[in-house]
């Protein structure tokens, strides 16, 4: 009878602790769980400083749609234009600037 009631509560010992490891892992858990909305907050937060903003976002995004659906002739059909519009305009520019100068010299003579 005593063996009975040793193996009882050697059982029942080993019960209570398993129940408290349960109870330790579920309090863990919990803690875990209550700062959750801190860290996502906190997350959130750090990701929105980080990030570019948004018109820099859709930018690079118009450039890749744009850049996605043109071939590689397309793209260098565009850049040429694009290079011989810079070189109109700095000849228009160098042409007023000339203009001016001989105006100049005609006032001053």
């Amino acid at each position: 009878m005593a063996k009975m009631k040793q193996i009882d509560l050697f059982e029942e010992d080993e019960e209570l602790n398993a129940l408290r490891e349960r109870e330790k892992k579920l309090e863990e858990a919990h803690k875990q769980f209550v700062k959750l909305p801190a860290k996502l907050a906190r997350e959130k937060k750090e990701r929105d400083a980080t990030m570019p903003p948004m018109a820099e976002i859709k930018e690079r995004e118009q450039i890749n749609r744009f850049e996605a659906s043109l071939s590689r002739g397309q793209i260098k059909n565009v850049l040429r234009t694009q290079r011989q519009s810079l070189g109109m305009m700095l000849l228009l520019a160098t042409a007023t600037a000339l203009m001016l100068l001989w105006a100049y010299r005609i006032m001053m003579s």
